[in-house]
């Protein structure tokens, strides 16, 4: 009888443990292939402006996140190759919320689309000049945090009108390490002023902020559909739409093109997290090339899905100068 009743608390014991287990969210998040998706068909522009067709697709990859891991969600995900389990604090910042999170990669996307619509207007021969700039993050322990706001449109530094980052900087520059400079900001639809002490940042002057410029109505209207995507990380693909909807020919060649990578005003493609995941997602739409940001290549070609050729790019005319080679050109840079 005793052997029968030891048994039993033990089996309800066990029970009690797998229960939980199961109710215990782990402090990791679990990284997926997410939607890979044609920019070309995101891409709308103005009816008055001529629209190119293309006869293949430009794919964004995207990443899949699931931040509520459960014990044997983990336990799944750990055998499945195709999922990363990643500590929570390197995509959720202690302190942060999910939706702070959710929202700041709102932003960023924002962000991304815009800088997209200038770069690829300004490879077309359009120009387009910042209209202002704004503080678009404040960094923690800087100078700047407590003085200068997100949202805040800078007026002027000093004495000096500014309406772009660099003229930002450069005010900025013109401090010695310990100075102040006074920032005239937008803010609530007041003018406020603001001092802010320099600091340096690599021997160079640095208040801690990150700024985002706006250039207004820009000569041709765009618009993409993102819908729940979030972060920087098409701007790449989304700058290559642009510029093959709005002119002749077919950058795709008939071709299923992948990519991912942040596009810099200066043309710069930064390189992003979840490449590996990216690569799968673009895999299973049947593309045949990825086109990958330099500093990713690394990671990139230690799993390569097969079949999928992975095309080097440090700027969007390495991207373009793939893309527009012909027949006998040299061969693009491989990972």
């Amino acid at each position: 009888m005793r052997q029968w009743i030891s048994v039993g608390v033990g089996a309800v014991a066990l029970v009690a443990v797998v229960v939980t287990l199961n109710f215990y969210q782990l402090p990791v998040v679990a990284l997926s292939p997410g939607p890979a998706e044609d920019v070309l068909a995101r891409i709308k522009v103005a009816d008055s402006t001529h629209v190119y067709d293309s006869r293949g697709k430009l794919f964004l990859t995207s990443v899949g996140i699931d931040d509520n891991v459960r014990f044997y969600q983990a336990i799944l995900d750990l055998a499945n190759p195709d999922v990363q389990l990643r500590r929570r604090q390197e995509l959720f910042p202690q302190g942060q919320s999910t939706q702070q999170v959710n929202q700041q990669n709102a932003s960023d996307m924002e962000g991304s689309k815009q800088t997209a619509e200038v770069v690829a207007l300004r490879q077309l021969g359009y120009r387009v000049e910042p209209q202002s700039v704004s503080v678009a993050a404040v960094l923690s322990g800087a100078p700047a945090d407590g003085k200068l706001q997100v949202g805040d449109r800078v007026l002027r530094v000093d004495a000096t009108p500014v309406t772009s980052t660099k003229q930002v900087q450069d005010a900025i520059r013109r401090h010695k390490v310990g100075e102040t400079a006074r920032f005239v900001v937008h803010r609530n639809n007041a003018d406020v002023t603001v001092a802010v002490r320099v600091g340096s940042d690599a021997g160079q002057p640095r208040v801690g902020v990150e700024l985002r410029e706006d250039f207004g109505k820009l000569p041709v209207n765009l618009a993409i559909d993102t819908e729940d995507i979030g972060g920087p990380s098409a701007g790449l693909m989304f700058t290559l739409g642009i510029i093959d909807k709005l002119t002749p020919g077919d950058l795709t060649g008939g071709r299923k093109i992948a990519g991912t990578g942040q596009i810099e005003l200066g043309g710069a493609v930064d390189p992003i997290g979840g490449i590996d995941e990216k690569l799968v997602a673009a895999k299973r739409q049947g593309a045949t090339v990825f086109l990958v940001p330099a500093d990713n290549c690394a990671e990139a070609k230690a799993h390569p899905p097969a079949g999928l050729r992975l095309v080097k790019v440090r700027t969007l005319k390495d991207a373009l100068g793939f893309l527009q080679s012909k027949p006998g050109d040299p061969p693009a840079q491989g990972c």
